[in-house]
């Protein structure tokens, strides 16, 4: 995620994850607009990682993924530690799938969600 953050023209960047199925547009256009008042933002997962940052970049990057102990209960821990002394915007705790039993959950939300909208 680095290497994309450095890589890209100047402005804000958001990088969400893939596998969480409750992501949707609301979410992604939230983010670009908190990056309107803050350096970073956070979509916290409920595994204790996150599945989206938002990064500021200006006036400089600044690296929230150094030394982070990614697919553990510290990611998000270990990220926010790392963005202190920065304005921190978080949003909504979403659950991704990463297992049997995070995909499970996310199958039967998927069904309630869809007799609840149907």
């Amino acid at each position: 995620m680095k290497r994309v953050v450095e890589r890209l023209a100047p402005g804000p960047v958001v990088i969400v994850g893939t596998d969480s199925p409750r992501l949707c547009a609301d979410h992604v256009a939230r983010a670009f607009s908190a990056l309107g008042n803050y350096d970073a933002v956070l979509g916290p997962a409920l595994d204790g990682g996150y599945w989206m940052i938002g990064l500021r970049r200006r006036p400089r990057f600044i690296d929230p993924f150094h030394a982070v102990r990614w697919s553990s209960e510290h990611a998000l821990d270990d990220t926010l530690a790392n963005l202190n002394g920065r304005t921190v915007a978080i949003l909504d705790r979403l659950d991704d799938v990463d297992d049997v039993e995070s995909l499970i959950r996310s199958r039967h939300w998927d069904v309630c969600h869809a007799l609840r909208h149907g």
